[in-house]
């Protein structure tokens, strides 16, 4: 008697699910979640890549917006906006879908952060006040901190 023949393995799909628990293991490893975000380009895969790493942070933010705040401070030019849009990525999702924990991290932060993306690249200063009003827009922040955020961004309008 032979036994009967073993089917052969159907590959296995990548599911939303492997990558929310690809994303979640990066969670005990803030180092991965750097060499995320300096991998980061302006492809849109790459920025809601790095937005769903930092969002795997969601009970420890403060770690995530600090590494975001360490490769922003070391990155290239080119990856400024990326990383802006990152962030961008991640409060709208937050807000939407979680909560105020990320909003409560990148608050302190956003507007010394936004400002050093216009020190750096000064061509980019409308690119940032566009992202910042779209986060007024959808009430991601209040209409009052977003006035305050730009009003830190009107030195830089027009080559200032």
């Amino acid at each position: 008697h032979q036994p009967p023949p073993v089917p052969p393995l159907k590959p296995i799909a990548t599911t939303h699910a492997d990558h929310i628990e690809k994303n979640y293991n990066m969670a005990r490893d803030p180092t991965a979640l750097r060499a995320k975000l300096s991998s980061t380009d302006m492809t849109a895969p790459a920025i809601q890549s790095s937005a769903a790493a930092m969002m795997s942070f969601y009970e420890a933010p403060a770690i995530a917006v600090s590494e975001w705040r360490n490769v922003l401070q070391s990155c290239q030019s080119s990856q400024l906006l990326p990383l802006l849009y990152v962030a961008n990525e991640v409060l709208q999702t937050s807000k939407r879908n979680r909560g105020n924990k990320f909003l409560e991290a990148f608050g302190p932060v956003l507007g010394a952060s936004l400002r050093y993306i216009c020190e750096r690249n000064p061509d980019d200063t409308e690119k940032v006040r566009r992202t910042v009003k779209i986060l007024g827009d959808r009430r991601v922040f209040s209409l009052r901190f977003v006035g305050e955020v730009l009003g830190g961004l009107e030195g830089f309008r027009n080559g200032a």
